[in-house]
């Protein structure tokens, strides 16, 4: 008898044991919660910056600060003296809106450019952007960057910025011909 107490007080304590092993709380896996991820932006003109004709203007991609935002350079190909650019950019308001701009460094060269740059009325798919010379410089010419016109993405897609009502003005203030304008298509990817 004194085999089975022994026996039984052993069973017993295996068994407090083993429940008190099961009282253990659960360890709980920490789930981590994903950053919000930043999209991935590609623009691409609609034709090749080395290949385009004198007297044209087209977009390129350029550095940007902050997730989500982008900037495009507006670019002038070897222009004849002009003492002004007026044009419009159409887009998607629904995929990107328009933040800011940074002036150009073809005007800033030859004296104080006037800038002005805005949301056209209430289109928000519509910038109104207007470069000139205030009265009395002279006129720019060569090839350079206009101005820097920056975005932000607002949902993935593809967005087509096109330029539309372009003009490039010689000295006399006049509409200048044969000029070409290269706007381009955006992609905006999930990262």
């Amino acid at each position: 008898m004194k085999f089975n107490i022994w026996s039984l007080l052993i069973i017993a304590i295996v068994l407090s044991v083993s429940s008190c092993e099961a009282k253990k709380e659960p360890v709980k896996k920490e789930v981590q919660k994903k950053a919000p991820a930043g999209y991935i932006i590609n623009f691409k003109p609609n034709d090749s910056p080395d290949l385009v004709p004198p007297k044209t203007l087209i977009l390129l991609q350029s550095p940007a600060d902050g997730q989500n935002f982008f900037c495009l350079d507006v670019i002038a190909k070897k222009v004849d003296l002009i003492s002004g650019v007026v044009f419009e950019l159409n887009f998607d308001p629904a995929g990107v809106s328009y933040q800011s701009y940074k002036p150009g460094v073809l005007f800033e060269q030859k004296g104080k450019p006037v800038y002005q740059i805005g949301i056209k009325g209430d289109q928000k798919g519509n910038l109104a952007v207007r470069i000139s010379f205030e009265s009395g410089n002279g006129g720019a010419s060569g090839s350079g960057k206009l101005v820097t016109l920056c975005f932000k993405a607002l949902q993935p897609g593809r967005v087509g910025i096109l330029f539309e009502n372009g003009e490039l003005l010689d000295l006399q203030k006049k509409k200048m011909v044969g000029v070409t304008w290269v706007g381009g298509l955006l992609w905006v990817l999930e990262a």
